[in-house]
């Protein structure tokens, strides 16, 4: 393809702009229809819409109030925050996001919707701008642009991960500017979208980086290479590059400092994979037309509109004319094929395709030729039967596909595959105008973008949040409770697990309300934070969001500063209030008449709620603490704190955990071994017994079910089927019903095929009457939430009389490894002695403010100030106005040494690596400005020699 920089004419723009009303009436309009909005209920609800609107509040904040400087940390997001890491990933540098500054308060949430048809809008556009530098019709760029947009991958991101639109808006923009480098032009355009590239989020920078070295690649290989001068191109691209990284440093480097200090680093390796699973390759090349289809496997969905597999075969037939398209689409599938490539492209981390992005500008491109082909009727008859031939076989393999898979979604793609090629062919024919093939294909891609946003299609579209459902959740979160909370004193509220006051079941931020809610969803969390939950066994963390509800425990609770709790009666783990909190308010009960349930939202307050600093004499050493069990360093929190530092400091003493003697009994009451389960009869459920003898001697108590060393074993795919089949039979026999083995052992050889069996992931659940908790290893596919699962601690709650027994039950069959135990942490005078104490010695004065926090410290001896604040090395302190260093305490948190007497501290805080990063931008900048007015001045006296 050679590439055309002639000025031509624009009108192909207001056309698109017609055309594209059309394409967004069918790709947000059903949503409205149908009563949702475009906001979806989890990264939207919980990120994207509430960051927007938050940084929007900093950002005139900052305006209002220079002299102040911007607003680094955030008191209350989650236990506290780096408020650039949490604003940069998604909103800093994303241009779109200052939209929102048009709009007033009361219409952001309209603006965020209105956002996001803009930015499906600049997509197709883009496309426009790349596709107009080649010799096509207006209407085959039309046609092109609609292809780029109305795709699988965009139907669930253009919504759901509205930032990955963005990729889709710069990569074409970067080839066009590579190629006017590689043909001898200006760097400068190059070096423009490299810093959107760059400052819009550095994880798909890194992901445009890649596809732009990839093609630079390819391009110069099978096209220029010999042809230019390679040094004075090299020259160029390095500067478009160095300066591109130079300028957006003020973000890259503050940005890159923040993930290595984050959740997500030190994860596996392609979760593990070495191959995907094998319905991940029988159902790939089904994704080609299945335009529609937004379930993602390992974010691999290339759902476009039919027209594309007619048009591969006739690029593929025509390779050595395409051949850096073909290049470029045959080294996708390879990389589609291995998770270590996918892996690579996600930063070293878990196989996630979304690099895949990258190929839907040669596949639109590659409609496009053959839209042209057909339009000048350049189409062979050899290439005819070869397109046919490809069509038959592909139409085969969905047919053999439909049975197993007994899902009859393609039929619509099938039917305008047909209507597409017959357009297509009855043109060359002279029996229809050109306007019948781009109607079909235009029809195709309406229906696809009409289906996908359907609220009976599958659960994406009905996992659309309803209009005025975000306001609603803002308003009642927590019951309206909320509202009769004290203010003007720091504290921290935490809500019971999974206990909702709204139909919203995603609920993981809190970024309206002005409340320290412990519960934190962002794509950046503190890895101290994380390992600090991970320590302490908690199997509610994962990458996103490390302590979520602290899985109700007691101690855990009081340590951060918990002092009010809401739950809502009559909803999931209702009962399972930590110990030490009472009721002290409560909303109008409401009954629902089919259910008879009563439903009442509950504020619970306790008195044993840890100050956010506070001074102790008594250390634990770092060892000493990982020797410790989950329970055991939990308790240990109100004992002392965890201190590598050397000083006159007292030993902790620790106590309070009790082991409660249980043994494991199967359904028919016999003892099995507790360290190795053989799970072969799904049916199966085992009882903890607990000792009599241990409950009588223990008062209040918070009761958890430690899980240690455990591992997971499935059975062979053959000896899952011979237990099942064994299974069915015998429930057969048992009903007197005749039993069809080959249709049976087809029925389960289908489901495990499908499902990926077998398959590492598990779950291992323990309940009472009071709850059920689950230590879960995920499945390798949950590619953001994928770890290596070998224990954790299940909180099954407090109890004044703990229960005799417990129920235990794997969810799949297979052999499990582990070693367990059961405790109990007794909430008595001992426990509450040790808070009292930590209380008195909290800090007094406290003021927090922006970046800052101080207050007044009185050491009746030598201490160690520790706080519940999370550690980065942003933090700086004074005492007394002189600087002293900060340490980590408890692992994780924030911490001081502190000498005898009373002392007045600051605390402060800058974000790593921002004041260098600005310096280096600044620096770049005016270097790039010295650099564009010499090559200006140069050009003139050129110009004037002439």
């Amino acid at each position: 393809m050679h590439f055309d920089f002639t000025k031509k004419k624009r009108d192909i723009y207001w056309k698109y702009t017609l055309f594209y009303l059309l394409i967004a009436a069918c790709f947000f309009g059903p949503y409205l229809i149908t009563g949702h909005s475009l906001i979806w209920n989890t990264d939207a609800a919980n990120q994207h819409l509430p960051l927007m609107v938050k940084y929007r509040e900093y950002l005139l904040s900052f305006l209002r109030h220079l002299s102040q400087g911007p607003a680094e940390w955030s008191w209350t997001a989650g236990v506290g925050s780096d408020l650039f890491s949490i604003f940069s990933y998604y909103t800093i540098g994303d241009v779109f996001a200052y939209i929102a500054l048009l709009f007033p308060t009361s219409h952001l949430v309209f603006a965020y919707q209105l956002i996001l048809v803009l930015r499906l809008y600049c997509v197709g556009l883009a496309f426009v701008y790349f596709a107009r530098h080649f010799a096509f019709k207006n209407w085959i760029i039309l046609v092109g642009s609609g292809v780029y947009m109305v795709n699988a991958y965009l139907l669930y991101a253009a919504i759901a991960q509205p930032m990955f639109a963005t990729t889709f808006m710069i990569f074409p923009i970067i080839v066009v500017q590579l190629e006017k480098v590689l043909t001898g032009q200006k760097s400068w355009g190059l070096l423009a979208v490299f810093v959107w590239m760059l400052v819009s989020n550095y994880y798909l920078a890194f992901v445009l980086g890649l596809g732009a070295i990839l093609y630079l690649a390819l391009r110069y290989g099978l096209v220029y290479y010999q042809k230019i001068d390679f040094w004075a191109t090299f020259k160029k691209l390095l500067f478009a590059a160095v300066g591109a990284i130079a300028l957006s440093a003020g973000l890259l480097i503050p940005e890159l400092i923040a993930v290595m200090n984050s959740t997500r680093t030190g994860s596996e390796f392609a979760n593990g994979l070495v191959f995907y699973p094998f319905y991940y390759y029988l159902l790939l090349p089904k994704q080609l037309i299945n335009g529609d289809n937004w379930q993602l496997m390992f974010w691999s969905a290339l759902g476009l509109a039919s027209i594309i597999l007619p048009a591969l075969a006739y690029l593929f037939a025509n390779w050595r004319k395409y051949r850096v398209i073909a290049a470029s689409l045959i080294l996708g599938f390879i990389f589609t094929l291995i998770p270590a490539i996918g892996a690579l492209f996600n930063g070293g981390m878990s196989p996630s395709n979304r690099w895949t992005l990258l190929l839907y500008l040669p596949l639109a491109l590659t409609v496009t030729i053959f839209l042209k082909a057909v339009s000048e009727k350049a189409v062979t008859k050899k290439e005819w039967r070869t397109i046919l031939l490809v069509c038959g076989i592909y139409l085969i393999y969905l047919v053999v596909l439909s049975f197993l898979e007994n899902d009859y979604n393609l039929f619509l793609p099938v039917v305008f595959l047909f209507f597409s090629l017959a357009a297509c062919l009855a043109y060359t024919q002279g029996l229809a105008p050109e306007k019948a093939i781009s109607g079909v294909v235009v029809l195709n891609l309406a229906f696809n973008a009409v289906y996908a946003a359907l609220p009976y299609n599958g659960s994406f579209a009905s996992s659309m949040l309803a209009q005025g459902e975000y306001e609603q959740i803002a308003e009642k979160r927590y019951g309206g409770l909320n509202k009769i909370l004290p203010t003007g004193s720091f504290y921290r509220v935490n809500t019971v697990s999974s206990n909702q006051f709204v139909s919203q079941k995603k609920l993981w931020n809190d970024l309206t309300s002005g409340l320290a809610n412990v519960s934190s969803y962002y794509s950046i969390q503190n890895k101290y934070l994380g390992q600090f939950s991970m320590d302490l066994g908690n199997v509610q963390y994962d990458n996103n969001i490390p302590l979520h509800q602290l899985d109700d425990r007691t101690i855990l609770n009081n340590f951060f500063g918990v002092r009010y709790i809401f739950s809502q009666k009559g909803s999931v783990n209702a009962q399972k209030t930590p110990g030490t909190y009472d009721l002290i308010g409560a909303s109008k009960a409401v009954t629902d008449p089919d259910t008879a349930i009563s439903y009442q939202a509950r504020l619970y307050k306790t008195t044993e709620a840890f100050p956010l600093v506070w001074l102790t004499n008594k250390v634990i050493s770092p060892s000493r603490y990982q020797k410790l069990s989950d329970s055991q360093k939990e308790r240990a929190l109100a004992s002392g704190v965890v201190t590598s530092a050397k000083g006159n400091y007292q030993k902790a003493k620790l106590s309070g955990v009790k082991t409660v003697k249980a043994s494991l009994v199967n359904n028919q009451g016999q003892k099995v071994n507790k360290n190795k389960i053989n799970y072969t009869d799904s049916q199966e459920t085992y009882t903890i017994k607990l000792s009599k003898k241990a409950l009588a001697k223990l008062g209040k108590c918070e009761l958890h079910v430690e899980l240690s060393q455990v591992s997971y074993q499935p059975l062979a795919l053959s000896q899952q089927l011979d237990l099942e089949l064994k299974k069915a039979k015998q429930q057969a026999d048992l009903t007197g019903k005749a039993f069809n083995q080959t249709q049976t052992k087809y029925k389960y050889w289908r489901y495990h095929l499908l499902a990926g069996s077998p398959d590492p992931s598990y779950k291992l659940s323990v309940s009472t009457k009071k709850t059920t908790e689950t230590l879960a290893q995920p499945s390798q596919e949950m590619t953001s939430f994928f770890r290596l699962v070998d224990g954790g601690t299940l909180n099954l709650g407090s109890y004044q009389t703990l229960p005799s027994s417990l129920t235990l039950k794997p969810s799949k069959l297979g052999t499990y490894r582990l070693k367990w135990k059961v405790v109990a942490i007794p909430l008595n005078h001992a426990y509450v002695k040790e808070v009292r104490q930590i209380q008195q010695e909290g800090i007094k004065q406290l003021k927090l403010s922006q970046n800052r926090l101080s207050g007044m410290l009185n050491a009746k001896k030598s201490s160690i100030m520790t706080s519940t604040i999370p550690y980065s090395s942003g933090w700086h302190a004074t005492l007394d106005g002189k600087a002293v260093k900060v340490i980590k305490t408890n692992e994780a948190f924030v911490g001081i040494q502190v000498r005898k007497g009373k002392h007045r501290l600051v605390l402060y805080y800058q974000t790593p690596g921002l004041r260098t990063g600005l310096i280096i931008s600044t620096l770049a900048a005016l270097i790039l400005l010295a650099c564009f007015y010499l090559e200006l001045e140069k050009a003139k006296r050129a110009q004037k020699k002439r």
